[in-house]
């Protein structure tokens, strides 16, 4: 039910007014990566992708891209692959069925990523975008990639790490317990329980979560000068952007890329 419910929330986000123009109706759903040069979240959301490609060991062949949401991490794909060797998955079908229209020419399927129903060493990369530390379990995640990766394949993800909460939080903000680590140490460790090899993670909460913070909340006064927002949105959105980076700055403990390669 865990994996229903948070697939609802991102199914009913996809219907904001407020979220397709704030990301440019790219169907991203990311923080982004606010390094040099990205002025909007879509700068930094294709920013965020590029980081991953550009940590793959073996590029051009068959990439998995879990948990796709609307397509936004799967159309930049394109970018660096043949849209034939893409392959996306997600368990909702109003997501799938906008992430079609955007990349129609990739392979989407409805699908699990703790069942990933694949043969063994199909893939030659695995990527995710913000999304392990929603599945039942993470843990398992990392088994069913490393079984479809070829060798030398590469998973590469970001993901987060949450500060302590009680039991009934962990449960209300759709995190299972089990994804409740208590630093990158035991993540790195959990990445080599699943066999891999060359595990690294770079932690980058302050180019990731907190420049998307700052963008956010000057989101709305931006967009009322420009004259796409009334007085009364930006009142509203204003709040809104300052209560929900308040909540991340509360309950993000690190966000970072993690990397890591199936060995031959």
């Amino acid at each position: 039910m865990r994996q229903e419910s948070i697939a609802r929330f991102y199914d009913k986000a996809l219907k904001i007014q407020a979220y397709s123009r704030y990301y440019e109706d790219t169907g991203y759903f990311n923080f982004g990566f606010w390094g040099e040069g990205a002025k909007s979240q879509r700068d930094a959301s294709d920013a965020l992708v590029d980081q991953l490609v550009q940590r793959i060991t073996v590029k051009g062949g068959r990439i998995l891209d879990v948990a796709c949401g609307a397509g936004g991490t799967t159309k930049r794909l394109g970018q660096s692959y043949e849209p034939e060797k893409i392959t996306a998955i997600n368990i909702s079908e109003v997501q799938l069925n906008a992430a079609r229209d955007r990349v129609p020419e990739a392979t989407f399927l409805c699908m699990s990523a703790t069942e990933l129903k694949f043969p063994a060493g199909y893939f030659d990369a695995v990527v995710c975008v913000e999304a392990a530390h929603h599945f039942d379990t993470r843990q398992t995640f990392f088994g069913e990639a490393f079984r479809v990766l070829k060798p030398e394949g590469s998973l590469v993800l970001t993901d987060m790490l949450f500060r302590s909460y009680p039991r009934f939080l962990a449960r209300f903000d759709d995190v299972p317990l089990a994804n409740h680590l208590p630093d990158i140490a035991a993540y790195q460790a959990q990445l080599g329980s699943a066999g891999f090899t060359a595990v690294s993670i770079e932690d980058v909460t302050d180019t990731c979560v907190k420049g998307f913070q700052r963008h956010l909340v000057g989101w709305p006064a931006s967009e009322y000068r420009e004259g796409r927002m009334s007085l009364p949105v930006r009142l509203f959105a204003a709040v809104f952007s300052k209560a929900f980076t308040a909540y991340l700055a509360a309950g993000c403990k690190s966000y970072f890329i993690a990397t890591a390669r199936k060995p031959l």
